[in-house]
């Protein structure tokens, strides 16, 4: 492993942000403090990121070195704090709590993370984990102490299934609750109302949009044993 091999994995997950719609060029050139140009030079392989530039859009992507380098690797090199079997990576946390009655949590938490199997993470964008409290209107699918995995893509925002469990902005308040799409009207579900379509709480976008609403798709919902 070199600087070289990891400015091109870096390159690679900015492309893979580009793709997936999260970023543009001119966005990523705003982050990395350089002209548009040059990042699209960076962006095919003719020129590199400075040290600083690359410090800068890892900052504010919210990724360190380390989600660059696979576990192996850090196996290889003697880390003894990385799981010993499997490939993991290393999820960041949400500061507080996401729940009724909570304001939206959008910090990250700077000490923890959570390990993830590389093969379930790896196609998502900007994944982050989230401690929820109790709900009263979704006790069937949450409890207070869960752990949720989030994909907070725009492709993931943007086209709600109707299917899933996201995450929503319901007035500052952060919650977990179905999605169904009507035009610009967004109809929130909960399990208690899950066979009563009509009785669905429903926001009307008006000037905002979809993605104000919806912040994040649920992945992935486990059981966190020990109290915070």
């Amino acid at each position: 492993m070199d600087f070289q091999e990891l400015q091109a994995r870096l390159v690679a997950a900015l492309k893979a942000r580009l793709h997936n719609g999260e970023l543009t060029e001119r966005r990523l050139a705003r982050l990395a403090g350089i002209s548009q140009p040059h990042m699209h030079n960076v962006l095919k392989g003719a020129r590199i990121l400075s040290p600083d530039a690359a410090d800068r859009v890892l900052k504010c992507l919210r990724l360190s070195v380390l989600d660059l380098i696979t576990v192996p690797e850090l196996h290889r090199a003697g880390c003894p704090q990385c799981p010993k079997h499997g490939d993991y990576r290393g999820v960041p946390i949400l500061e507080g709590w996401l729940g009724p009655g909570l304001p939206l949590p959008t910090a990250i938490d700077p000490q923890y993370r959570c390990p993830f199997p590389t093969l379930l993470v790896t196609s998502l964008t900007d994944p982050v984990v989230a401690r929820l409290t109790a709900d009263a209107r979704m006790t069937a699918v949450v409890r207070h102490n869960d752990l949720v995995l989030l994909d907070r893509s725009h492709h993931s925002r943007s086209r709600p299934d109707g299917e899933g469990l996201y995450v929503v902005n319901r007035r500052g308040e952060g919650l977990i609750r179905r999605l169904r799409m009507e035009g610009r009207r967004v109809f929130l579900g909960t399990e208690a109302g899950a066979g009563r379509p009509g009785g669905w709480e429903e926001i009307v976008l008006e000037n905002s949009h979809v993605m104000d609403i919806v912040r994040a798709r649920v992945v992935w919902i486990g059981r966190y044993l020990l109290s915070f």
